[in-house]
């Protein structure tokens, strides 16, 4: 076809593309006075619906690894008269 890159029929007008340089970022800017009390204010609003289920799950693997313990155990009547 002969096309080009740069000479393509598609053309893109009034588009207008900002960059910044990278040095001219502030990367940490705010990190520690903004995001860590962001972040518990995020953790205090998100813990309430997933407390229950948390909870729960909690107990149940409690529950079985005491159970899984107690069935683990010799039973001392089994080993009464050996000698």
């Amino acid at each position: 076809m002969g096309l080009k890159f740069g000479e393509l029929p598609v053309r893109i007008r009034k588009v207008v593309y900002y960059t910044l340089c990278s040095m001219e970022q502030r990367v940490w800017a705010k990190s520690v006075s903004h995001s860590i009390p962001n972040l518990f204010y995020r953790a205090m609003h998100a813990l309430p619906p997933i407390m229950p289920g948390l909870l729960t799950t909690v107990c149940i693997i409690k529950w079985g690894i005491a159970e899984n313990k107690r069935s683990k155990r010799k039973d001392p009547k089994l080993y009464e008269n050996d000698t």
